[in-house]
C-alpha cells in the first residue's frame, strides 16, 4: 500500500502555491528556529495547532534550509514569506515530509482496516483511501487537513479493533493516533467522544467485565495521548497552562455563530457539505457505500460499521452548525468512507461469488479483480487532475464545471501558468504585475520574477500596472477592481487559465489602460484610458488619462473634451483643452502619447449616474465623430458625438 499511496504524493511538489501554505511554511520556519534557540515558546505558531504539520516540513526541508524563512516578525508575514528566493524550493521539500508522513497513516489506516474487517475489505479499501483524489490533494500540501483526517480515522479504528478483541497495544496506538490529531487541528476534540463509543460499542452485550476493561482501555488511551501530546510540541515543555488556553481559547473564537457559516458564499445552506460529499467523492466510492446497506454484514461487524457511520455523519452535523463553509472541513471524513466503500464493494464481491453455483465465499481472484479495477479507476481521477488534484470533482455529477456553482474553488492553483506566461516574457524581471486583494497577490508573487502589488478595488485606473490577473476567488467574491466592472468595453484577456472547463485566472494587458480602439479624423486613435475613481464625491476632481497614437502630423489645434454627462439628461460636467496643452509634445508619427485632465465636479453637482465621455473637434472647431471603440449597450448606448468610456457614479 506504501508503493500505491507514496509516489503521488513526492511527485511535482513543486507546482503551484496555495494561499494557506505561504503561513504554514512561515511557521514551520519559526517553529524550526524557535527549536535551534531553545526558546521553546515559540514553537506555538497557532491554536489548531498545527504541529504535525510543522514537524514533517521541518524534517522534510531540513531545518538550516527552512530556517531562512523565520521571518522578522513575530506573525507570519505572507508576502515577507513569499518574497523569499528560498520560498519555492523549500515548499517543495517541506510537501515531500508531509507526502511522507500521510502515506504512512494511509498505510497504518489500511492495517487497521485489515484487523477490522479482514483482507479482502481492507485490500479494497486501501486502495480507495491512498488514491482519493480529495485527500491526495491536501496531502500534496503544507497545511493541516491531510493530517487531520488521516491520524482521526487511525485513532478511531485503533480503538475499534481493541474493541474486537485486539491488544492492549491497540489503545497505545489509538492515544498516539489522538495525540497526532489534536496537534493538528482543532476538530480532532470530537475523538473525546468517538473514540470511547469505538471501544464501547462493539463490546456491548458481552459477558461480565467488559465495563472494567472499558474503563481501564479509556484510561491507557487518554494516559497515552497525554504523552505524545506533551513530547512533541516543546511549548507544553515550557508553558503548558498559557499553551492549552491559547488553543482552547482559539478553538473558541472559531466555534461561534459569527465565525461559522453553515452555508458558503452561494447561499446553498445546510446543503453545502452534502454537496462537498458528493462532488468531492468518487463513483468508486459512491457505489461501495450505496452497496454496504444493501450488502450489509450480518456478523459482528456490523456493530463496527454502525461506529463508523455514527462518526462520519456526526462529524459532518458538527461542521455544518459550526464550520466555515470550506470544503476541506469535510475532509475526515473521507478515510472512513473510503474504508466503508472498500467493505461494501467486497460484500457485494462475496454475494456475486457466493450466488454462482459450488461457490459459497469470494474467491481471492474475484477480491484482486476488484481491487485491480477499483485502482485503474482510482489512479485515472488521480491522473485526470494532476497536478491539480484540489480540481477534482466527481464526473458522475458534472465535474468541476458543476462543482464550482456551489463550492468555492481556486486555493492557487493555476495562478502558476499566469507566473509562467509573464516569466517567459523578455522584460519579465520589470514587470508590474497587479492582483485584487493582498492574498493572491503573494501567492502569484512567489512564482513571479517581476513585482506583484495588491489592487484595490475601487480602483478605476489599471494603467498604474503592466499587467492585472484576476483570480477565479476574485470573481466568485465580487472582488474585482472598478476597471473590469461597468462597460469593459472589448478587453479580451491576453491569458486566459482554464482547468477542466473551468476559468481560473485571467491575465490582461494594462499599459494602454482600459482598450478603446475609437479613431478620431485622420490618424488619431484613442487607444485606452485610465481614470482615479469610478465613484465620485462632489468637490473634487476627476483624474483621466488618455492613450492615443497619431498617424498624423501631429495636434493640428485639435481639441479633447471630457465630459460627465447625466444619464437622466441635463448638462453635463465638461472641461476641453488642446491636445498640445494636455500633454501631447512633439513626437514622431504613429508614435502613442499620453494626454491627463482634470474635471472638476462642483459641490452643487447632483448624484447620480454619469457616462463618461470623450469628444475631440478639428482645428476648425467641428466635433469629429468617433469611429469604432465600444459597441452600443444598454449602460453605454452610442452617441453620435463622442465616445462613451463608462458610467461613473456621483455620491
Amino acid at each position: 500500500m506504501l508503493a500505491l499511496a507514496l509516489p503521488p504524493r513526492l511527485l511535482d511538489t513543486d507546482r503551484f502555491v496555495t494561499t494557506d501554505e505561504l503561513f504554514w511554511v512561515g511557521r514551520s520556519a519559526q517553529f524550526a528556529r524557535a527549536l535551534a534557540t531553545g526558546q521553546y515558546a515559540g514553537t506555538f505558531q497557532s491554536g489548531h495547532p498545527g504541529v504535525t504539520t510543522m514537524w514533517p516540513a521541518l524534517l522534510g526541508a531540513g531545518p538550516d534550509t527552512i530556517g531562512q524563512l523565520a521571518g522578522s516578525r513575530r506573525e507570519v508575514s505572507r508576502r515577507e514569506v513569499s518574497e523569499d528566493p528560498a520560498f519555492m524550493p523549500t515548499l517543495a521539500a517541506a510537501r515531500r515530509g508531509l507526502g511522507v508522513a500521510t502515506a504512512l497513516g494511509v498505510v497504518l489506516a489500511t492495517l487497521l482496516a485489515w484487523r477490522v474487517f479482514g483482507l479482502g475489505a481492507a485490500a479494497i479499501g486501501g486502495v480507495l483511501l491512498a488514491l482519493d483524489p480529495f485527500l491526495l490533494a491536501h496531502s500534496r500540501l503544507v497545511h493541516i487537513d491531510a493530517s487531520l483526517a488521516i491520524w482521526m480515522t487511525v485513532a478511531v479504528l485503533a480503538a475499534l479493533a481493541r474493541a474486537e478483541g485486539g491488544g492492549r497495544a491497540l489503545v497505545v496506538l489509538s492515544g498516539a493516533a489522538t495525540a497526532l490529531a489534536l496537534l493538528s487541528k482543532s476538530p480532532a476534540l470530537s475523538l473525546a467522544a468517538f473514540v470511547p463509543l469505538a471501544l464501547l460499542v462493539p463490546r456491548l452485550r458481552r459477558g461480565v467485565g467488559w465495563q472494567r476493561t472499558t474503563l481501564a482501555d479509556l484510561g491507557v488511551w487518554v494516559i497515552g495521548a497525554a504523552l505524545l501530546y506533551c513530547a512533541i510540541w516543546p511549548a507544553v515543555w515550557v508553558a503548558p497552562a498559557d499553551t492549552l488556553t491559547r488553543v482552547f481559547g482559539f478553538v473558541g473564537e472559531n466555534a461561534n455563530a459569527e465565525h461559522a457559516a453553515a452555508a458558503d458564499s452561494d447561499g446553498v445552506g445546510l446543503l453545502f457539505y452534502p454537496l462537498v460529499l458528493v462532488f468531492r467523492s468518487t463513483p468508486a466510492m459512491l457505489l461501495g457505500l450505496a452497496l454496504l446497506p444493501a450488502c450489509g454484514p450480518r456478523d459482528g461487524r456490523g456493530r463496527t460499521v454502525a461506529v463508523l457511520g455514527v462518526v462520519a455523519l456526526a462529524f459532518a452535523a458538527a461542521m455544518t452548525v459550526a464550520a466555515k463553509g470550506f470544503d476541506r472541513y469535510l475532509l475526515p471524513i473521507f478515510p472512513i468512507l473510503d474504508l466503508l466503500a472498500g467493505l461494501g464493494l467486497w460484500l457485494g464481491v462475496n454475494r456475486h461469488c457466493a450466488s454462482r453455483p459450488g461457490a459459497e465465499r469470494p474467491h481471492a481472484a474475484a477480491t484482486a479483480g476488484v481491487a485491480s479495477l477499483v485502482g485503474a479507476l482510482s489512479l485515472w481521477a488521480v491522473v485526470s487532475a494532476w497536478p491539480y488534484e484540489l480540481t477534482y470533482a466527481n464526473p458522475l455529477v458534472g465535474g468541476l464545471p458543476a462543482a464550482h456553482r456551489s463550492i468555492a474553488s481556486g486555493w492557487g492553483e493555476g495562478l502558476d501558468r499566469v507566473a509562467d506566461h509573464l516569466n517567459a516574457k523578455p522584460d519579465a524581471e520589470r514587470l508590474k504585475v497587479g492582483v485584487p486583494g493582498e492574498i493572491y497577490t503573494t501567492v502569484l508573487g512567489a512564482q513571479l520574477r517581476g513585482q506583484v502589488g495588491p489592487i484595490d478595488p475601487a480602483t478605476a485606473d489599471p494603467s498604474a500596472w503592466d499587467f492585472v490577473a484576476v483570480y477565479i476567488r476574485n470573481v466568485q467574491a465580487g472582488d474585482t477592481p472598478a476597471f473590469l466592472d461597468g462597460l469593459l468595453l472589448a478587453w479580451a484577456p491576453e491569458h486566459t487559465v482554464t482547468l477542466h472547463g473551468v476559468e481560473y485566472a485571467r491575465l490582461y494587458d494594462t499599459r494602454r489602460g482600459v482598450p478603446v480602439g475609437a479613431s478620431f479624423g485622420d490618424g488619431l486613435v484613442l487607444e485606452g484610458y485610465g481614470i482615479d475613481a469610478a465613484s465620485i464625491r462632489p468637490g473634487r476632481r476627476v483624474q483621466i488619462r488618455l492613450r492615443w497614437s497619431d498617424a498624423g502630423s501631429g495636434a493640428d489645434g485639435r481639441t479633447v473634451a471630457i465630459e460627465l454627462r447625466p444619464r437622466d439628461g441635463g448638462p453635463a460636467l465638461r472641461v476641453a483643452q488642446p491636445l498640445t496643452s494636455a500633454g501631447a509634445v512633439s513626437r514622431a508619427p504613429g508614435a502613442a502619447f499620453v494626454t491627463r485632465h482634470d474635471l472638476p465636479v462642483d459641490q452643487a453637482t447632483a448624484p447620480g449616474s454619469y457616462m463618461l465621455a470623450i469628444q475631440v473637434a478639428g482645428g476648425s472647431g467641428s466635433v469629429l465623430p468617433p469611429v469604432g471603440g465600444a459597441q452600443p449597450t444598454a449602460d453605454a448606448p452610442r452617441i453620435d458625438d463622442a465616445i462613451a468610456l463608462r458610467t461613473v457614479t456621483i455620491r
